[in-house]
């Protein structure tokens, strides 16, 4: 029989599992806003979201892993960041020559 302040808690539907953690007040802040505006206000779901994107990340690292590890050099990375900001292209084009109406 259930009763208020119970220490046993019932069978959850699916596979979901109930937990408590303390976080810093602006995440909890950060995670009720996006519930709010991506999920009709399930804070579950915004945690649910978070814990893909982790998932996404060490995924991709076990690809990078799979692959020799990451390659990406701090001067190509400058070179990236530079090329994405608008900034001049390292690798010059080839320019096509006009030819005249005839």
């Amino acid at each position: 029989m259930p009763y208020p302040g119970r220490t046993m808690t019932l069978k959850r539907a699916g596979k979901t599992v109930k937990v408590s953690v303390s976080l810093d007040a602006d995440d909890v802040a950060v995670l009720k806003r996006r519930a709010r505006e991506s999920y009709g206000g399930n804070l579950s779901a915004a945690f649910s979201e978070a814990a893909c994107w982790i998932r996404q990340r060490e995924a991709r690292q076990r690809l990078v892993d799979m692959l020799g590890g990451p390659t990406l050099t701090p001067d190509i990375a400058a070179a990236i960041d530079t090329e994405q900001a608008g900034g001049s292209n390292p690798v010059p084009r080839k320019t096509r020559r006009r030819t005249s109406a005839a």
